[in-house]
């Protein structure tokens, strides 16, 4: 309700006090300008090497796997896959967090059962503070030999010699946290755009953070000295991307990190258009989060450090709101009963360009970061296209924040819903603005300015490319659904063999609100009364 009542204020100011919006316009313009202009000089920088020391001791190392109702098979798999970890001295602490169905998270515990003492499983009814929470929580049980943690989620899985390949980046004593790229094993030829789309920020971003020496956390698949996270509190609740929140917390600490382009995880992508919209969503917003504490690291570490983690921490918003919001007030004022005055042909020029010079600076990103790629201008152009459809969710993201608005955890789905969800429901915004944005350049076309009619047609079809991102994340679903039941199949042992189990202690149980594990695996039954 408060972007709604925003988004009219400056709507109508637009109609009735052009004088007064374009000074809001042109620092909304200079904010986007600046920002583009230093992102698409991280493009001329090399692809770094991070330094690395071989060593044959081995530390010990606790690999967390935080879950939140996820489907068992996934879940069993991404375990099965870590009990084949080339590295002895290590061990699992696998928790279930908030999930309430004992048919989600028993036939886990029962397969963690079966692999033996390095592995442990916690099951917790109620716990705050969503990810980060889970991962605090197994603070306390983690071995006392520990040395490092490494956080997987829950859908991934990672090579055998994942953690022998991290280890020898912590030679720097500084070093405090080592992140691997995040790939994806539900990519296909068909939604290959979405995939290049998430790839195209670690081939620009993160290759940046390391000359910038503000590498950040990305949430899995990711390894962090335990000592410092301790010192720094651990992971905060309060955060929608807890993984941003930490890193800048180490960096405040003194400690720095590096990015190893190296592919030894991948997981699984949304399945359809609602779930990658909550997840872009997640991670706009909770960057916004962190941009509050970036601020109080201001004069604290470096400022070239400064300086790339507000370039990362920008990388998913938009600067279009405002534009946006000013430019539809046009498809009013162009009608041709409406007085046109020099203030409001101002105010057009510099909402359209910011418009225009922002969406031409993220084409050249994804240009650059498939430049070494076959088919590289179609690759970029898809895998912009696909960025650009999100343009409402990132630029509403930031402004929620601005405003105090609350946001949720939004979990990313793993299950395969037997309906799509709704497409009306998660692109009318879209679609009305497309529209009305296309109204518009029909009618500047008889107003004999080019740029004007530019600014609404790329408006309108930035807008529009929504439904380019439904029609290709689509086929994700039925590729996924193949995938998962595969892995059912697989496992169908443990799966099925906790059913009746399930059912009996539903019936024997229904006073017991939470279940929880001790560090020696049993089951701790809590009474609700």
């Amino acid at each position: 309700m408060t972007l709604i009542l925003f988004f009219i204020i400056i709507f109508i100011s637009s109609l009735f006090f052009p004088q007064y919006t374009i000074i809001l316009i042109f620092v909304n313009f200079a904010i986007a300008v600046i920002l583009s202009v230093l992102q698409l000089g991280g493009l001329l920088l090399p692809r770094f090497k991070p330094a690395r020391l071989q060593s044959k001791s081995q530390p010990f190392i606790s690999v967390l796997v935080p879950s939140y109702n996820e489907p068992p098979a996934i879940l069993i798999n991404t375990l099965e896959v870590l009990s084949h970890l080339d590295y002895d001295h290590s061990e699992v602490l696998v928790i279930d967090n908030n999930t309430q169905d004992l048919s989600i998270w028993k036939p886990v515990e029962a397969f963690v059962n079966t692999l033996g003492n390095k592995f442990r499983f916690f099951h917790v009814g109620h716990l705050d503070g969503f990810k980060a929470g889970a991962l605090n929580y197994l603070f306390k049980y983690i071995d006392k030999k520990s040395e490092y943690v490494a956080v997987i989620d829950a859908d991934y899985v990672v090579d055998r010699d994942f953690l022998n390949i991290a280890v020898p980046y912590f030679a720097n004593s500084k070093v405090a946290l080592v992140q691997f790229p995040q790939r994806y094993r539900n990519s296909i030829r068909k939604n290959k755009p979405i995939a290049d789309e998430y790839s195209h920020f670690f081939g620009i971003y993160m290759n940046m953070a390391n000359h910038l020496n503000c590498v950040p956390s990305t949430g899995t698949v990711s390894i962090y000295r335990l000592d410092v996270l301790r010192k720094i509190g651990g992971f905060s609740g309060k955060a929608l991307t807890e993984d941003a929140d930490v890193g800048l917390r180490i960096y405040g600490a003194g400690y720095d990190g590096v990015y190893v382009d190296h592919s030894v995880g991948y997981g699984l992508m949304p399945y359809d258009l609602e779930a990658y919209r909550k997840q872009k969503w997640r991670w706009a917003f909770g960057n916004a989060q962190s941009l509050k504490i970036l601020g109080s690291l201001f004069g604290k570490i470096p400022f070239k450090s400064w300086l790339g983690f507000l370039l990362h921490l920008t990388a998913w918003d938009h600067f279009h709101f405002i534009p946006f919001a000013a430019l539809a007030s046009f498809t009013i004022l162009l009608l041709p009963f409406v007085p046109i005055t020099q203030a409001h042909r101002h105010l057009l020029d510099v909402a359209a360009l910011t418009i225009l010079i922002t969406i031409i600076s993220k084409f050249l990103l994804f240009i650059v970061s498939f430049r070494h790629q076959k088919k590289t201008f179609s690759r970029s152009f898809r895998a912009f296209i696909i960025h650009m459809g999100m343009t409402f969710v990132y630029s509403e993201a930031w402004l929620s924040f601005l405003f105090n608005t609350k946001s949720s955890f939004e979990r990313t789905n793993k299950f395969i819903l037997n309906k799509m969800p709704s497409l009306i429901k998660n692109s009318y915004k879209e679609l009305f603005f497309g529209i009305w944005f296309l109204v518009g350049a029909v009618e500047a076309s008889f107003w004999d300015r080019l740029t004007t009619v530019a600014a609404f047609l790329v408006a309108g079809f930035t807008l529009l490319s929504i439904y380019y991102v439904y029609w290709t994340i689509t086929p994700t679903k039925k590729y996924s659904k193949n995938l998962i039941s595969a892995l059912k199949k697989k496992y169908r042992k443990y799966i099925g063999m906790n059913i009746s189990n399930i059912k009996i202690l539903k019936r024997k149980h229904k006073s017991v609100k939470i279940y929880e594990n001790s560090p020696s695996g049993a089951a701790v039954e809590k009474s609700s009364a």
